[in-house]
């Protein structure tokens, strides 16, 4: 009896411990919102570091910004992956609108990333970092639509509202890549 009654407890316990493991599982609209994030943190401290660049730290700060930009495009490539998943369904519209709340924070931290990294061009264009940053530029520009295609595909419900962002960040990235084509 004593034997029935430790396996009963054994198979209690097993059927808790995977219950607890499927419910501790991100959901889909998690696991994008902390994609978002992590792309969003890396595009505030590169923005951070940019602001810093001036003709004292140029030579010093400038070759940080094509690794950040690059950082920055494996992280959105990453999470095109995800989206491309075949257990990547839409997400309703409550998740949708969580979604594009944590792409309207990206963009606009992007957005402050590039106009600073514009403001920052005389300084940069002085120094060889310039054709690596406007590469990374070109990149990232081809690295978010493909995404924004991705994404708008699981949001279906906050497809204008995704669209909005994606062409208000895709504006600032031409922006910035037209300044970095030519020299001062």
């Amino acid at each position: 009896m004593a034997s029935f009654a430790s396996r009963a407890v054994c198979l209690v316990l097993i059927s808790l411990a995977l219950c607890h493991a499927v419910a501790g599982q991100a959901t889909p609209a998690e696991q994008i919102v902390q994609a978002f994030k992590e792309i969003t943190t890396l595009s505030d401290n590169l923005r951070i570091e940019t602001q810093k660049i001036n003709l004292v730290t140029a030579l010093t700060l400038g070759p940080r910004v094509g690794p950040g930009f690059n950082a920055i495009i494996t992280r959105v490539g990453k999470a095109g992956t995800m989206l491309q998943s075949p257990n990547m369904k839409a997400l309703g519209a409550a998740d949708a609108k969580t979604v594009v709340a944590a792409l309207t924070t990206f963009v606009e931290v992007h957005q402050a990333l590039l106009n600073v990294l514009i403001g920052k061009h005389g300084v940069l264009t002085l120094i060889p970092f310039f054709e690596p940053i406007r590469q990374a530029l070109v990149a990232l520009e081809a690295t978010v639509d493909s995404f924004a295609f991705y994404l708008i595909a699981v949001i279906p419900t906050e497809k204008p509202a995704a669209n909005q962002q994606f062409g208000s960040l895709g504006v600032t990235v031409s922006l910035a890549i037209s300044t970095y084509e030519q020299p001062l």
